[in-house]
């Protein structure tokens, strides 16, 4: 037996009493909990997206994750016993052949979609119920072409009232939305994502409030009779 090979188990077997580690493969859609330290402040931030692969072995483990944010795809590859990892969840089982899920990067929509593993039991469990209505005043998504006010009550009812939202939306919620509103593609035929990622840069620079003039060009404004009398 390799000395390497048993040390690592060992080591394993330790970090496995502080951390355990669930079981996940390629296709699987992860929660990751990483801790990230901020000065004397620590604080967890979750990164949620499909497992494309996992490579290495023993301690040097790793994964990769990707997801679509703002319609771009990005990828992070974890460390499995990283100490920096304060726990890893699985959302939902994938059902894939494939031990590398690398061709989903040149994919967008149901292309990219990967099938649920689920059963009869879980499958009522596991329904779509919408997502956590955020804080603020509902925008008007009736302005993405696609969506008019009957869908636009649908949505806000699904809890989603913002551009950032739809925006930030990846491809599996993208799908759940798809088949809980019985949408028939719309929101990738509209490209939903695109038109609020625009509205977005639309409202913000509606915000930023005009520059003041300066005082000398105020002042050369100023009609020369009323320079007199002050």
């Amino acid at each position: 037996m390799n000395i390497i090979d048993e040390l690592d188990r060992e080591q394993i077997a330790e970090l496995a009493k502080q951390r355990s580690v669930p079981k996940f493969q390629a296709g699987d859609t992860l929660r990751v909990n990483v801790k990230v330290v901020e000065g004397e402040r620590s604080r967890i931030q979750a990164y949620e997206g499909v497992c494309i692969g996992r490579a290495g072995g023993g301690l040097h483990e790793n994964f990769t994750v990707r997801k679509i944010s703002y319609g771009e795809g990005v990828e992070r590859v974890f460390p499995v016993h990283s100490p920096l990892i304060d726990s890893i969840e699985v959302v939902r089982r994938g059902k894939v052949r494939r031990a590398k899920l690398y061709y989903l990067r040149g994919r967008r929509g149901k292309a990219a979609r990967i099938p649920e593993r689920i059963d009869a039991r879980t499958k009522k469990k596991n329904a779509f119920k919408g997502f956590k209505r955020p804080k603020g005043e509902a925008e008007d998504l009736k302005l993405i072409e696609g969506v008019n006010a009957e869908l636009e009550r649908k949505l806000n009812k699904l809890g989603i009232i913002h551009y950032a939202q739809i925006a930030n939306l990846s491809d599996d919620e993208i799908g759940k939305i798809d088949e809980t509103l019985e949408l028939d593609g719309s929101i990738e035929q509209n490209d939903w994502v695109a038109q609020a990622v625009k509205l977005m840069a639309e409202t913000t620079a509606e915000e930023v409030p005009a520059e003041e003039e300066p005082a000398e060009e105020a002042a050369a404004e100023t009609p020369e009779g009323e320079a007199e009398k002050s």
